[in-house]
Order: structure tokens, then C-alpha cells, then sequence
């Protein structure tokens, strides 16, 4: 709809459902900070209702006779869905438009519509756009138009805007333009390589935040069960590790099925999948999701004529789902046959219970599935995608997700994870369940050894852990509260079998037993840390930069809760000390190294300490005072909790370069200036390398002091810093 003169302007008043009371007051907070400052975004999980907070936001600009912008990045159904008011079949604002590439507008009223607006001052107008259309060659007098006109601009998913084409279009919006943007994960990439909504601007700050277990606790979204199972496959066996660690810096790993027995392994694990789907999910027509992987080689003959088939894994799930093909219980089992096609529907044209979708079907067939999976107890019930529904994907209705694809992105994961969380009325759902499949990564330290140091790919490494990614999910907010009291639940199934099945191939019967996970997951990062010192306890050559700062990096993921905890890291703890002790007395070692080694365990082992002790001062406050003395002495320390600071600082003592807390905030304030790209471009390799090995280590012993010194605090706050060192920060 667009508007190009005085006369058909509307008049009718837009009606939305009132804000609770406690989302009436964020409402009220952001407006006042939108009244002294240009940028901020907004913080909330998936399903909150933060699309709703901002409609009532465009409303209060349009009552105003403003110019709003609602923009979003490559995501249609979320612009339309927005745009319309779908109880009463129209657009929500009256005078509005909608301009992306699946709703077509005339660019020339359109204009005339803006420029009628930008000069009317008693009537609003709210222009919904994707950023791509906006910024095609058609729509340049009306990106013109906006950036002189646009007194709002609301930005959805704000972090597909961070350096690029879409950060560069938000910079160009002058002081007239105040910006708010929403996220329920404000960052971009993959671990090692995260980009920072913050980035966007140096005056982009976060107006409000609330993390999924405060929402899960607050009723606001569903209370969630987690359930991991363990396939017995070989990460390695199963998934394309072609360019070696390389892989990971993707935000997905592609699966491997260009061998038959491959494509046996892919489907044995597919279909413990369903296996602990069916035991464990109590609603047999529970609407489930399954995000699938994508395949980068795969055995050719199957489907019509051989050719190469879209979205294969979703394919090969649904027809397993469904029962179509014959899983293979060990290597001599024969090849699995698989449906020449893949098909959708019985042969009365109903659809199967388990379907597929994929961007190689039409737009029309595509709406029908997501019609039909949308309809309560009628199929399908389980609906198989390898990227699409990832964002933007509204079914409150969803019961279940089935995770079949590793993933290095934590923004992915969350967004995986907020497709079960919303609440439903209608469903009757009780919580939200997710299932994942996790395979053995042991082989990549086998395998790759060095490299996991040499690629800096320790973190990659770690986050196909699914503990490791559930840990990082809940880092924010009272998870332990809320695991306590049921709200959040997080198992690990064991797999057993009794008897045989009277299902297609006389399978065995799976059996599972539920066992409780406990977070911090301390016992499985002390198994990968122990890899890496015994990475580094094999080496033999040069000053071990690298192996320091990755063990550094990964002594800042360790979490004191409980005494269980303190036991696993004073072990760690006397390990590394071991080794420090050898190191000295090893004559086998060369110059260099006699001289690095063991002062590298010795910092490493006091950071650990420190980290131990920072987690049980700031995160602690669950514990009684002799809990904590307890804790104290496992981690061989005067078990006085009064002493904690005196502790701490001795930890900075024996263990850094920088003996006090002034030192840290001297060599940091250095570090600041070297790391700022106008400077660090101009080192040259050899000041590089020793910037790394002498002054980015302080960056570690600094985190721990932030909230002993204003100076510290300040400068770990700042957004000036590179994204070398910010990267080191934002993902302790």
C-alpha cells in the first residue's frame, strides 16, 4: 500500500494489545534513552516478543506524524509478518508499505509517499524494507529519501549488520535518524573469529537485556529439556575433513557419505536420532523440527537418473523418520537401499508423516508444507530442513527439535535452540525438547595434533561439545536456579538394546537411560585441557607462544560451583605442576625450550588457580561460608573465604610477568595502543610476534581484575580495542 497524496491518507487509528506491565516499563526506558542518544539495540531470546515491544514503539513515533523504517536483512516472511495486521487481513499501520523483493511496489509513488510524509507533521508513516532492496540500483531515490527523512529506524536482527553493506547503510543515517536495533544474538561468526553488534558504531550500546533462563524462570517462554545421545561414529568418519581444521572456521561441518560404508555410518546415526525421539518424547505427534547437515560429497545413483540431489541429508532423514529405508546394524550388514525419489506425500497425495523441505521447491509448495505442519494434529509431524526456518520462523505450536548438525556459530545454535522456547496456548505444550546427536572428537587431537595449536582451533575444537555449547548458553542469567527447580533440564542418554523389533528389518529395540548433565561441564574441559598440556608436554622446540595462549585462553572457561569442581581442577592444578617440575629437570630439552617450558606451565597453572578463585568470589554466592572454606582447601589455599583478594593477587604474583594490579593496567594501556589497527598494521613480523608473546598474555591476568580497578574496567569496556584482543574478552 502507498500513499501519494493528502487526500488518501488514512485516518484510522492503529489498535495493538496493550504491554504488560513490566514490558510497559522497558518500553518507557528505551524511549527516554532514544530521546538522548542515536544508537542502542535491545537483548531478549527468541519469542519474548520483542517484535511486539517494537511495533508499540512505531506506534508511538507514528502517533507522532514521524517517518519509521522497520528493516531487516534476507528475511521476507518476518518483514510481511510485521508488516500485517493478520487478524484483520490488512497492514498494520494504515499508511505504510512494504517494499522487499517478493512484494513489489512502484518505486516512483513510493517516493512521492516518503517525500509527502518527511513534509506532513501531524501524520506517520512506516515504511517496512529489507535491506537489499533498499540498497538495489531500482530503490537508490528511495534510500535517499530515508536517509534525509527517517526519524526511526528499527532494525531486526541487527547482527546481520555488523561490517558490511548493511553497517555501512546504518552509519550513513544522520542525527535525525535515532536506531534500534533487536537481537537474541548480538554477534556474528564462529568461535575464534566473533563479531560484536557494538562493532557496528562506536555509540552503539545495549538499552536492555534478558537472558533465556530469566525468561524461562519469569514464565515467559517455555520451560526446556535437553537431551544429548552419543553416537558411537567418528566425527571424522561421518563428516568432510578435506582441508583439515580449516573446516571449522565455517559455521557448519558438511557430512561425509561418498563411500557406502559412510553413508551407512550417516544413517546409522540418523536413525539413533529417531531412536530417542520415540523413546523419550511423550506426544507421539509432537510437531518436531530437524535441522539437518549439509553434505558435501555423497554416493551418486541414488535418486531420478543419479543426478546430484538438493538437500540430501533432509531427505535421506525423512525417509528414515518415515520408516523407507533399512538402517544397517554393523559394517557387514549389506548396503542400505535408498527411494530412487523422495517423496513428500502417500500415494493418496496426503502428506507422510515426515517431510522435507528445500529451496528447490516452489514458493506455493513450500507455504502448503508450512501450512500443513502449522495444523495441529494432522501431518506432518516432523518436518526436515538443512537452513531453512533457522530465523524468522514463528510456530509456537513446536514441541520438539532434533539437532543432526554440529555447528561453530553459538548465534546458529541460540537461534536453533529459540525455535521450542515460545509459549503456546493451543498446543498445550509443556516444554520445549531438544534432541542432539554428538559424536566422538577425540580423533581430531589424534589426527591433527599440532595443528589444534598451530590453527588456533582449541575453541572450534571444543564447541562441537554440545556441553561445552550448552554451558555457553546458559553463562548469563540464574541457569543454576532454574535447573534446580526443573525448569531447565539437561540429560545425557545411554544406549542399551533388548530383543528384536517387529519394525522393517527385525531392528533391535533401543533402549535409553537418562542420566543428568552437570554444568560446568569441569570434568570434560579438564579431559581436552589435559590433551592440550600433553600436546604441549611433546614438544620440543621454540618458546610454546602459541600453546600459551590457548592454554591461557582455555584456563578462563573453568567454573567453580561446587566442591566437585574444586576437587577436578586442584588435580588439573597438580598436573600442570608435574609437568613444570619435569620440564626443569629434562636435559633432553633444548636451550629455548629448557628456558620457556616451564615457565609456561607455572603461568598456566596460577591462572587456572586464579580463575578457580575469581569463580568462587563473584559466582559464589549460592555456597555458605564454609562450603567456600571447603572449596579453598581442595584448591590448596588457607581455607579463610576472607582472604579470597589476597589469594587472587598472590595467584598475579607467582604467576605473571606483572606482579600488581597497577603493572597489569600499565602493560595493558600499551596493549591498547599497539592493537588498534592504524598502529598494528605498520608492525612489522618481528614486533608482532613479540607483541603477542609478551604483552597479550596480560590481557588474560587483566579479565580476572576488572572489578578491582576502574582503570582496567574501563579500558575491557571500551570498544576502541582491536578485534584481536576483543575476541579474547567476549569469549572468556
Amino acid at each position: 500500500m502507498t500513499i501519494s497524496n493528502e487526500t488518501a491518507v488514512s485516518m484510522e487509528t492503529v489498535e495493538l494489545e496493550p504491554l504488560r506491565k513490566d514490558k510497559k516499563k522497558i518500553f518507557e526506558d528505551i524511549l527516554k534513552y532514544l530521546q538522548n542518544n542515536q544508537r542502542g539495540y535491545i537483548k531478549v531470546p527468541t519469542g519474548w516478543g520483542k517484535t511486539f515491544l517494537s511495533k508499540h514503539i512505531m506506534k508511538k513515533y507514528y502517533d507522532e506524524g514521524k517517518v519509521v523504517l522497520f528493516l531487516v536483512s534476507r528475511n521476507n516472511p518476518l518483514l510481511s509478518q510485521t508488516y500485517y495486521d493478520r487478524k484483520k487481513k490488512r497492514p498494520l499501520f494504515p499508511n505504510s508499505a512494504l517494499l522487499s523483493s517478493e512484494h513489489k511496489v512502484d518505486r516512483k509513488e513510493l517516493a512521492e509517499t516518503l517525500r509527502f510524509f518527511g513534509k506532513e507533521k501531524d501524520k506517520g508513516f512506516v515504511l517496512f524494507a529489507s535491506l537489499q532492496t533498499v540498497l538495489g540500483k531500482q530503490s537508490s531515490e528511495i534510500k535517499n529519501l530515508i536517509l534525509e527523512l527517517a526519524d526511526l529506524a528499527i532494525v531486526d536482527e541487527i547482527h546481520n549488520f555488523i561490517n558490511n553493506r548493511g553497517n555501512d547503510f546504518l552509519n550513513e543515517l544522520g542525527d535525525r535518524t535515532k536506531i534500534l536495533g533487536m537481537t537474541a544474538t548480538p554477534f556474528q561468526g564462529v568461535v575464534g573469529n566473533v563479531k560484536f553488534v557494538d562493532e557496528i558504531a562506536g555509540d552503539m550500546r545495549e538499552v536492555y537485556a534478558k537472558t533465556l533462563p530469566e525468561c524461562i524462570l519469569d514464565n515467559e517462554l517455555a520451560p526446556l529439556k535437553y537431551t544429548i545421545a552419543e553416537s558411537s561414529e567418528d566425527i571424522f568418519e561421518i563428516f568432510d575433513f578435506e582441508r583439515g581444521l580449516d573446516e571449522l572456521d565455517k559455521q557448519d561441518l558438511f557430512l561425509d557419505c561418498s563411500t557406502p560404508d559412510k553413508l551407512k555410518k550417516v544413517i546409522r546415526r540418523t536413525q539413533l536420532a529417531k531412536d530417542v525421539y520415540d523413546s523419550l518424547i511423550k506426544h507421539k505427534h509432537a510437531k518436531t523440527l530437524v535441522f539437518c547437515a549439509p553434505v558435501r560429497k555423497r554416493v551418486y545413483g541414488v535418486g531420478a537418473e543419479g543426478e546430484e540431489i538438493n538437500a540430501f541429508h533432509a531427505k535421506l532423514t525423512s525417509s528414515v523418520f518415515n520408516g523407507e529405508i533399512s538402517v544397517p546394524e554393523s559394517e557387514k550388514d549389506p548396503e542400505p537401499i535408498l527411494p530412487l525419489n523422495f517423496e513428500n506425500y502417500t500415494p493418496e497425495g496426503e502428506f507422510r508423516d515426515t517431510v522435507f523441505i528445500s529451496s528447490e521447491l516452489s514458493k506455493n509448495e513450500q507455504s502448503d508444507i508450512l501450512a500443513a505442519f502449522r495444523e495441529m494434529g494432522k501431518p506432518p509431524y516432523v518436518l526436515c530442513t538443512v537452513g531453512m526456518l533457522i530465523e524468522g520462523f514463528d510456530f509456537p505450536g513446536l514441541e520438539a527439535l532434533v539437532l543432526l548438525r554440529p555447528t561453530l556459530s553459538m548465534r546458529l545454535f541460540e537461534q536453533q535452540v529459540g525455535r521450542v522456547t515460545r509459549l503456546s496456548s493451543v498446543s498445550g505444550k509443556q516444554q520445549g525438547n531438544i534432541f542432539e546427536i554428538s559424536d566422538s572428537i577425540d580423533s581430531l587431537y589424534q589426527r591433527f595434533g599440532e595443528g589444534v595449536f598451530s590453527g588456533e582451533k582449541v575453541d572450534q575444537v571444543q564447541m562441537l561439545q554440545p556441553e561445552i555449547r550448552l554451558e555457553e548458553l546458559f553463562s548469563e542469567g540464574d541457569a543454576a536456579r532454574a535447573i534446580e527447580e526443573g525448569k531447565i533440564e539437561i540429560k545425557k542418554v545411554e544406549l542399551g538394546f533388548q530383543g528384536k523389533g517387529k519394525g522393517k528389518g527385525n531392528r533391535k529395540v533401543a533402549q535409553f537411560r537418562e542420566i543428568p548433565v552437570r554444568l560446568p561441564p569441569t570434568s570434560i574441559r579438564a579431559k581436552y585441557f589435559s590433551r592440550l598440556l600433553a600436546l604441549t608436554e611433546e614438544k620440543d622446540i621454540g618458546a610454546f607462544e602459541r600453546e600459551k595462549r590457548e592454554l591461557m585462553r582455555a584456563t578462563l572457561r573453568f567454573r567453580v560451583r561446587e566442591f566437585r569442581d574444586a576437587e577436578e581442577l586442584a588435580e588439573l592444578a597438580g598436573n600442570i605442576n608435574r609437568l613444570k617440575r619435569e620440564a626443569y629437570e629434562d636435559r633432553r630439552l633444548g636451550d629455548v625450550s629448557r628456558q620457556h617450558k616451564p615457565k609456561v606451565f607455572g603461568e598456566v597453572e596460577w591462572l587456572l588457580k586464579l580463575q578457580a578463585l575469581n569463580s568462587l568470589k563473584y559466582n559464589g554466592g549460592h555456597l555458605s561460608m564454609p562450603e567456600k572454606n571447603q572449596i579453598l582447601k581442595a584448591l590448596n589455599f588457607d581455607p579463610d573465604f576472607r582472604k579470597i583478594d589476597n589469594l587472587r593477587l598472590k595467584c598475579l604474583k607467582l604467576g605473571s610477568a606483572q606482579k600488581t594490579i597497577p603493572e597489569l593496567v600499565k602493560v595493558l594501556g600499551f596493549v591498547s595502543r599497539l592493537s588498534s589497527s592504524e598502529t598494528y598494521q605498520f608492525l612489522d613480523k618481528k614486533k608482532k610476534e613479540h607483541w603477542k608473546r609478551e604483552f597479550l598474555p596480560a590481557v588474560y591476568w587483566g579479565f580476572c581484575f576488572i572489578d578491582d580497578s576502574p582503570e582496567l574496567k574501563e579500558l575491557f569496556e571500551s570498544t576502541e580495542w582491536d578485534r584481536r584482543v576483543k575476541n579474547i574478552i567476549r569469549q572468556k
